[in-house]
């Protein structure tokens, strides 16, 4: 599948006319007719029924935030005779145990929504409830086996073990770092003597707080951060959004279903970036505290469309900061309901014995739509990177002295730098990536793959703290074989090795420079 990049937004793509071949992909003098694309998430066949279903994508996102709560309520406090292997047991949980183990009456129902509404979570008329788990919007989910290169080995773009950004891994994948990340934090309920340095003493770190380590690393957002971008932006462009769309097997009705398989697919890489199906409705404010949407008014959260999980949030919460007016939500939403209109259209006729037809007119703006869809889904996560560059610049401005300014400046450094790193780490598994196309919107841009693994490698493994270490290394200058002599050398040295990162992402994705200086 050809990357080439259309240069017109999806939202100007919403009532083109296209004109080409017609069905079968046999030329024809013929126009075709005006694309009829819907305002919501919300396609149906022939006979008005929906042909969209994407659940396992939302048992995926819920297994992450069920991660999350366990990591934030479930972890025992410091203590020196905690069983590392047990914690590691309860993380692991969400993540690699048997699905069909932990389905339903074994699996812990957590999952509330934020307004304490009754959730949807199947179609029968009892399929409500106060909280949820995975397992009830669908069974025997896993995040592990869905990890970039646990799939299919060739979402590790650069071969197998062909994962960068983190060394020191067996085996160098995402799911080896993942485990890396689940043993660190189940090792830490067991430290009891860390501490900082701050300007009024030695400070310990909270003995009810074993997600955040000496060195600087919040293990909680990092775990989360990543598995999000490694789970769910792998699958849904390297996977889902790179398959043979007018194949007549993906043109075909799926068995007993009512949608085709490229369609299914399509769906599936929607599901993946977790937005509400009514995402063009919603503020940017909404989308960012909110994140449920009670649509259709019924006092109820279907948490199969109604609600905005992962990087959709991520892209109103830049949104929210850009001073250029960046709509980074209409621009994914849209192109995701242009193609999704296309594959719609493709599907009449369509049987489980016979294709639909996909125009070579059609087919080439599906393959535009798509595009825009990737890049700007990509755009969001690294706006985001961008944000958590700022924040630790500033986290390590309040350095005093050589010391922290208190225990909230070390607490928010360890939880920005993991932020930034955990995001960034994603930007590697897309195909449609400005690091791999070299370009953004149909314009070069002049950059690699060698400088995406540049900006990682000035992130580090663990921020410079404010004493001038490093955890785990003799932080040097990145950019020379001088060791900085002193803390604060050190300190100036690391922030403009995240400055020198920030510019790669300016360059990579065309941000305006007000807004990098502003996110």
């Amino acid at each position: 599948m050809s990357k080439q990049i259309s240069s017109i937004s999806g939202a100007a793509l919403l009532a083109l006319l296209l004109t080409g071949c017609g069905g079968g992909g046999s030329n024809s003098a013929a126009p075709v007719a005006e694309l009829v694309v819907p305002s919501t998430y919300m396609f149906e066949n022939e006979s008005m029924e929906s042909t969209v279903s994407y659940t396992g994508q939302t048992a995926r996102h819920l297994l992450v935030e069920e991660l999350v709560d366990y990591m934030l309520g479930e972890l025992p406090s410091r203590n020196a005779a905690n069983d590392a292997d047990a914690v590691f047991d309860g993380l692991d949980f969400y993540v690699t145990l048997d699905a069909a183990a932990r389905d339903a009456s074994v699996q812990p129902v957590s999952f509330t929504v934020p307004g304490s509404e009754q959730i949807i979570f199947g179609g029968g008329e009892s399929d409500f409830a106060a909280s949820i788990n995975a397992g009830d919007v669908s069974l025997s989910k896993r995040i592990r086996n869905k990890l970039a290169g646990e799939d299919k080995v060739d979402h590790l773009l650069d071969g197998p073990e062909g994962f960068f950004g983190w060394t020191g891994l067996s085996p160098n994948t995402p799911a080896g770092l993942v485990d890396e990340l689940l043993v660190m934090l189940a090792a830490e309920t067991r430290v009891t003597d860390a501490s900082i340095a701050t300007v009024g003493g030695s400070v310990p770190i909270p003995a009810d707080n074993p997600r955040v380590t000496a060195g600087g690393v919040d293990l909680r957002q990092m775990i989360q951060k990543f598995v999000v971008g490694a789970l769910t932006f792998s699958q849904g462009t390297a996977d889902y959004l790179s398959i043979d769309f007018g194949s007549d097997a993906n043109l075909t009705l799926a068995s007993g279903k009512t949608y085709t398989e490229g369609a299914h697919d399509y769906d599936e890489a929607f599901g993946y970036f977790g937005a509400a199906r009514n995402y063009n409705d919603l503020a940017d404010s909404a989308i960012k505290s909110d994140v449920d949407s009670d649509a259709n008014g019924d006092g109820l959260i279907d948490i199969r469309s109604e609600y905005n999980f992962g990087h959709s949030t991520n892209c109103a919460k830049r949104d929210l900061g850009s001073t250029s007016g960046t709509n980074f939500t209409k621009d994914a939403f849209d192109a995701f309901l242009t193609g999704r209109a296309i594959l719609q259209e493709a599907a009449d006729g369509a049987t489980e014995a016979a294709p639909g037809s996909l125009s070579a007119a059609r087919a080439q703006e599906l393959e535009s739509q798509i595009e825009i869809v990737a890049q700007t889904w990509e755009k969001c996560i690294a706006a985001t990177v961008v944000h958590y560059i700022n924040d630790v610049t500033d986290d390590m401005a309040s350095f005093d002295n050589d010391t922290f300014a208190d225990l909230d400046n070390f607490l928010d450094l360890a939880k920005h730098w993991a932020e930034m790193k955990g995001f960034a780490l994603a930007l590697q598994f897309s195909p449609y990536s400005p690091f791999r196309t070299g370009e953004i919107d149909g314009v070069p841009v002049g950059v690699t793959v060698a400088d995406l693994q540049d900006a990682l490698a000035r992130m580090g493994q663990a921020p410079v703290l404010a004493d001038g270490t490093m955890e785990g290394v003799d932080y040097v200058d990145y950019d020379s074989s001088d060791v900085n002599t002193t803390p604060a050398e050190r300190v100036s040295s690391y922030q403009r090795d995240l400055e020198d990162a920030r510019d790669i992402f300016e360059l990579a994705y065309g941000f305006d420079v007000d807004d990098v200086a502003n996110w």
